[in-house]
């Protein structure tokens, strides 16, 4: 075997390169789709779903 020279040398920093994307704005186009739904009373992503809260809040067993 030979000897490394080099060998791994510790990192200290992250370059910008590699440091994960920043949030993105959303696009005017899907705000509007968005907003467009909910006001039709649709589900709409990252807002709550009042008929699946409906569904999911019943007892599955009924009592007697």
């Amino acid at each position: 075997m030979t000897d490394s020279l080099g060998g791994w040398k510790q990192q200290r920093y992250i370059p910008e390169s590699r440091r994960p994307p920043g949030r993105a704005a959303p696009e005017p186009i899907y705000s509007s789709l968005l907003e467009s739904w909910y006001r039709q009373g649709r589900t709409v992503p990252g807002r709550p779903d009042p008929e699946w809260n409906a569904l999911t809040s019943r007892n599955l067993w009924p009592k007697g």
